[in-house]
């Protein structure tokens, strides 16, 4: 059990980013980030992010990394929504209408096309999250803005040790994210107009689960 536990981390360091992806969607689905504690914290986040992109038109958000369309599911709002796993968004195919599947480094639309793109718990499962942000704000129409959550890994790992998941951290998980890491990156090109942390807005990131970070998209002129 140990030693299968050792090979299934392996393709992290040895397969491509598209094959990483295709290779845990077929060896996880993700009907357990709905259900018992997970689920409770999945609720949580989830009720953060609709509640930036209220009002807005499902033509006008783009939800990258979209997984298998829970995000929106029963919400009434069809966004466009991608993903770069075939085996994902085949199981998104009954939640969402406006699906494709595509990479997140170089999204197939045109500049200034959406008000809102959403980065939820996607940033972590590449490698060059700061190429990601250049896209999504390629894409966003001036003002528009980028709505992300991430994870705390260190304690992302300690739940799934103690729900005996093995391997103890996320198979996809390529980077680690912080708030000062999150700030850099957002650097090019973005004013961060929220962040905070989750479940417990008053305790450190040390001490929580997730990272939520709304940022703008900002005029070329005022890029720090």
């Amino acid at each position: 059990m140990t030693r299968q536990a050792g090979n299934e981390a392996s393709p992290r360091h040895r397969l491509s980013e598209r094959e990483l992806h295709e290779y845990v969607a077929g060896v996880e689905g993700q009907d357990s980030q709905v259900t018992g504690v997970v689920g409770y914290f999945y609720a949580m986040y989830r009720a953060e992010v609709l509640n930036r992109v209220e009002g807005l038109r499902g033509r006008d958000i783009l939800e990258v990394g979209c997984g298998e369309g829970m995000m929106f599911d029963g919400t009434g709002t069809q966004p466009v929504q991608m993903d770069v796993s075939v085996t994902r968004v085949r199981r998104a195919a009954e939640k969402g209408r406006l699906l494709l599947c595509a990479d997140g480094y170089d999204l197939p639309f045109a500049s200034e096309a959406f008000a809102a793109v959403l980065l939820v718990a996607v940033l972590e499962h590449t490698r060059e999250p700061w190429r990601l942000l250049a896209e999504a704000r390629r894409v966003l129409k001036p003002g528009g803005m980028v709505v992300i959550v991430v994870p705390n890994d260190w304690t992302m790992s300690a739940g799934r040790l103690l729900l005996a998941k093995f391997p103890i951290r996320y198979p996809d998980h390529l980077t680690m994210t912080t708030p000062g890491r999150m700030r850099r990156w957002l650097r090019g090109g973005f004013r961060i107009v929220e962040g905070f942390t989750l479940p417990f807005r008053y305790l450190p990131f040390g001490m929580n689960l997730y990272y939520f970070v709304v940022a703008e998209k900002a005029p070329a002129g005022e890029w720090h």
